[in-house]
């Protein structure tokens, strides 16, 4: 699944270990809502499907269980709607297999021309990407909640506005320089632009 929109709190390149000590990236996804509702509608079946799981295997769960919503409004400083949404996506850098063996991830971050980004280059907030995830459904006990998380693979940087340069945003785009590939990957190929939409996080966020 392919979700466009503008990023905010992008750690994709130096996992966040403050709340989760094996580490975790992270970005949240700004869309309007127009935009964001086709995607919202696939993100709700597949919470409708595990709703209906959980309570064919105990019944006695359909009064209790409820389902979380996809995505969050944005708010502006005065508390109100923009019309916006967000979705927050999210990878842990290591987990633990059930084979007892600790396996290291990554997010994988591509420029326009799907060269891979130097992990020096730092994604800052207004910065315009495409995420690839795997959506995760899963039911919570502890709420009796039922939703689904965004598992992030790959992020797609379309227009860049590097944190601490500000003064990036004041240029407009031209044809010339991109970063230079660090490599490729077969996972650039998710990020083809007529894609429009296609462990455990267990709605934490």
């Amino acid at each position: 699944m392919i979700i466009k929109g503008t990023a905010m709190w992008a750690k994709v390149f130096e996992p966040d270990t403050r709340f989760v000590p094996e580490g975790e990236y992270s970005a949240q996804v700004i869309v309007p809502e127009a935009e964001a509702a086709e995607v919202c509608e696939q993100l709700e079946k597949l919470i409708e499907v595990e709703f209906a799981k959980a309570v064919k295997e105990k019944p006695a769960l359909k009064a209790t269980l409820s389902k979380r919503p996809v995505v969050e409004p944005q708010l502006d400083d005065a508390g109100d709607p923009t019309g916006n949404v967000i979705f927050k996506t999210k990878l842990k850098a290591r987990i633990k297999t059930k084979a007892g063996v600790t396996k290291e991830q990554k997010v994988f971050v591509y420029d326009a021309k799907k060269n891979l980004m130097p992990s020096s280059v730092a994604v800052g907030n207004g910065s315009v990407i495409k995420v690839a995830v795997e959506p995760f459904p899963y039911v919570m006990q502890s709420t009796k909640q039922v939703g689904v998380s965004l598992r992030l693979k790959g992020v797609q940087v379309i227009d860049l506005v590097e944190y601490g340069n500000p003064a990036a945003s004041m240029f407009d785009e031209e044809d010339g320089y991109v970063a230079t590939a660090v490599a490729k990957d077969d996972m650039a190929d998710s990020f083809e632009d007529d894609v429009v939409v296609d462990d455990d996080d267990q709605g934490d966020f």
